[in-house]
């Protein structure tokens, strides 16, 4: 009882979390410098700028309520077609994100964080700000990833065209990333005519894509630091001895291969090791030691599935509960 307390607290705790990222990004950055992310959260976000006018008295304009409702028949797919896990999990952050951005509405604390960053002159950074609301609105889909959970709308969406598609995930990402574009080519356009104003929307639509692309980068970082390794690949007169220090010093298996040098034509053996980065320096302390004479390279290694290495983006389908497998 007390592991499974223990496995649920941390689970919904890092749902918590990812959805305080996302919030602090959408209400307290990215709607102040009129810039929106792709997808509901995007859609929910233009709605919000036209009809609230980020008023705290219009709250229940804001971009919180649009999301939940928007997400209400995505979610009810969602417990007719996945595991209700996945299910409570998604709208859990969903309805923590919603309730989140009501609340800083209504507290203000965009003006708060606004009065704080400005300089003398009362202006702040845009810049600044786009960055940073892209960059926290990446953690968050990694971290809800690592519990078997999703940000919901178009995510969600995708996974259904992947379920339907022959080409794995590459049809969903690219569905993902086609209706992005369009919720800020459109939210652009709408808040270009609503305003009266080319520029603005124009600005909307560059600053968006920027803060999309912060957060692609950023999420796409983290995936890999799970991860983060690189092949070592040893030539040498000494695999044997080469092998023992490198397995026993790195704690990780590796292949002997035999080949052919292309100047001595005398017969050799490569040793390939995937590690972990932080190995490499010792690594090469181990190659010097055993073999001055080695010749060795480094080749990064975009993902690694196996022992020995973190990994943390599982399918969303799958379930991970302690209680399952004590039954099992």
């Amino acid at each position: 009882m007390k592991k499974g307390f223990v496995y649920y607290f941390k689970q919904y705790l890092i749902i918590f979390l990812a959805s305080l990222a996302t919030a602090v990004a959408v209400e307290v950055f990215l709607l102040p410098s009129d810039t929106v992310i792709g997808g509901v959260l995007g859609l929910s976000s233009v709605l919000d700028l036209l009809l609230s006018g980020l008023s705290a008295e219009k709250w229940y304009f804001s971009a919180g309520v649009w999301l939940v409702a928007i997400n209400v028949p995505i979610i009810i797919y969602c417990f007719c077609r996945f595991r209700r896990r996945f299910a409570v999990k998604t709208t859990v952050y969903l309805l923590f994100l919603g309730a989140e951005l009501v609340l800083f509405r209504v507290l203000n604390i965009a003006e708060l964080v606004k009065n704080i960053m400005s300089g003398d002159d009362g202006v702040f950074d845009k810049v600044l700000y786009v960055l940073l609301g892209g960059a926290l609105h990446g953690i968050s889909l990694p971290l809800l990833l690592s519990v078997n959970a999703s940000t919901g709308g178009t995510d969600i969406v995708g996974i259904i065209v992947q379920k339907h598609s022959k080409k794995s995930s590459s049809d969903a990402m690219r569905f993902i990333l086609m209706a992005n574009f369009s919720v800020i080519t459109v939210g652009s356009v709408a808040y270009g005519l609503f305003r009266d104003s080319l520029s603005e929307g124009v600005n909307m639509f560059i600053f968006s894509v920027a803060a999309l692309f912060v957060c692609e980068i950023v999420q796409e970082t983290i995936f890999k630091g799970f991860s983060s390794a690189i092949e070592l690949e040893v030539t040498t007169d000494k695999p044997t001895e080469m092998a023992a220090a490198l397995t026993e010093q790195l704690k990780h298996g590796l292949t002997a291969v035999k080949v052919v040098g292309g100047y001595s034509h005398r017969e050799k053996e490569m040793l390939l090791c995937v590690i972990h980065k932080s190995q490499l320096v010792k690594a090469r302390r181990i190659i010097n030691h055993v073999d001055p004479t080695a010749f060795a390279y480094v080749e990064n290694v975009k993902e690694v599935i196996g022992k020995g290495f973190a990994n943390k983006e599982i399918e969303l389908e799958q379930e991970d509960d302690p209680q399952e497998k004590q039954e099992n």
